[in-house]
């Protein structure tokens, strides 16, 4: 009898050890903010300032500097640990961002210092480039293809040759992109020697892409791919153009670069990121944001991807 009240003691510790385990879980994926700071009254009144809102903004800050903090496809908030070595941007948007009639600019001591860009294909229909150029685009990425969906048909841009062209011979630094649906190593770089094949006749002076994001298609073939599946699909595309001689990049979103994506095996490739916000959130290096997918420019009758190139980028 006695031995059983000991494993009955025994049996209830531990059960109460487990709750408090799954409460302290809980807590952490539920709570995209801290548990609120109390202030002692009487400290306060003799502050300058309010403690307790510089203390949340101190912490925010810690939070901000060390994590990506992202919702995963469920909505469940994610703290993503930064990687240090991947090289963080030292951009400062603090009013730093000012607008005209078409496009956005970024500022650094009152002067602009960065570039205007788009990024076509055949769904902005028949361009005007020379009204393009005089609207003040500095460059444009052109989508040379894609793979498809479901039966993973690779398949040119029916608009790559004369956007590709139309943009060169304008005078707009030029680059071109290609949407990607591999599944595996092989496969990435399959689609890179597609894209190689297709733009010997051109002398683009800017960057191949490669554009890899969320499938619109729920049926897609990549739906399921693990991460380090995803990240050798890239690999592959990413290797085979840099060993061709031709400058690539990554193009992204936040949760894409966070979630779907090692991006300790990525270190050295120049990114394209994607967030359709007032200010962009990635920590990490990266040479343009796409900040719309709605603007309005003089040639194109519709709706196009608006882009900011940081340090002049694709001007010079």
């Amino acid at each position: 009898m006695k031995r059983l009240k000991i494993w009955i003691i025994i049996l209830c510790v531990e059960l109460l050890a487990i709750f408090g385990l799954l409460i302290l879980v809980s807590v952490t994926r539920s709570h995209s903010k801290p548990l609120p700071f109390e202030i002692d009254q009487a400290l306060r009144k003799n502050l300058n300032f309010d403690f307790q809102e510089k203390t949340e903004e101190n912490y925010w800050a810690f939070v901000n500097q060390r994590f990506i903090l992202i919702n995963d496809e469920e909505g469940v908030l994610q703290w993503v640990k930064i990687d240090n070595e991947f090289g963080r941007n030292s951009y400062d948007f603090t009013d730093a961002l000012i607008e005209d009639e078409y496009f956005r600019y970024y500022t650094e001591n009152g002067e602009v210092t960065s570039s205007v860009g788009i990024d076509v294909s055949r769904y902005q229909g028949n361009i005007n480039w020379a009204q393009v150029k005089e609207a003040g685009v500095d460059f444009a990425f052109v989508r040379l293809g894609f793979r498809g969906y479901g039966n993973g048909k690779i398949v040119l841009d029916d608009t790559f040759a004369q956007n590709v062209s139309g943009a060169l011979n304008n005078g707009i630094h030029t680059g071109v992109y290609f949407y990607s649906q591999a599944t595996s190593y092989e496969e990435g770089v399959e689609e890179a020697r597609f894209v190689l094949q297709n733009i010997r006749a051109y002398n683009i002076d800017l960057p191949i892409v490669l554009d890899t994001e969320d499938a619109e298609n729920e049926d897609a073939r990549t739906v399921g791919l693990t991460v380090e599946q995803r990240t050798d699909a890239c690999l592959g595309f990413l290797e085979t153009i840099y060993e061709s001689g031709y400058p690539v990049m990554l193009y992204a979103n936040l949760r894409w670069i966070a979630l779907s994506l090692d991006v300790t095996r990525l270190h050295g490739y120049d990114i394209w990121f994607a967030q359709y916000a007032d200010e962009p959130r990635l920590p990490y290096e990266y040479k343009i944001w796409q900040y719309s997918k709605e603007g309005v420019v003089p040639g194109i009758s519709k709706p196009v991807d608006l882009n900011i190139g940081f340090d002049h980028y694709g001007a010079w």
